[in-house]
């Protein structure tokens, strides 16, 4: 006789922990600031250097560097916020607690937007050959 021998499963504990999805959201925060602030800083160097061509070109590299660098400061500002952190924590919970709807749900959602569009654009366009045939009338072109 052979004996089978039985594998456990491996439970991995997933409790929702708000915390974690609050530290998401404040370092994603922090890349779109890197990205926003180093392209804000670049573009107002640029317009500075329009107006005094002095200041040299902008260069890329140090405008990244000051971009990040604004970013950084005002992330870690953010996320030190024991108000803002608790906010957070609180839009992950209201987040976790949403009924998402099913596939059939969002499939038959999706078949009325696209038909309910194509009906407004049907009405949109005959309006519009109307209207622009009357006024092709009255000004004789």
């Amino acid at each position: 006789m052979s004996t089978t021998r039985r594998r456990k499963k491996h439970v991995i504990d997933r409790d929702f922990d708000p915390n974690r999805w609050a530290h998401l959201a404040f370092a994603l925060g922090g890349f779109m600031g890197a990205w926003v602030f180093s392209n804000l800083v670049e573009d107002g160097w640029a317009i500075i250097h329009s107006y005094y061509p002095q200041i040299g070109r902008p260069v890329p590299f140090t405008a990244n560097g000051i971009g990040i660098g604004i970013a950084l400061i005002a992330t870690i500002i953010a996320w030190r916020r024991e108000k803002w952190f608790k906010f957070m924590c609180e839009v992950a919970i209201e987040v976790s607690q949403v009924i998402w709807p099913t596939r059939t749900e969002t499939r038959a959602a999706t078949v009325v937007v696209i038909v309910i569009t194509l009906i407004c654009s049907v009405l949109l366009s005959g309006m519009d050959l109307f209207w622009s045939s009357i006024t092709d009338w009255l000004y004789g072109i």
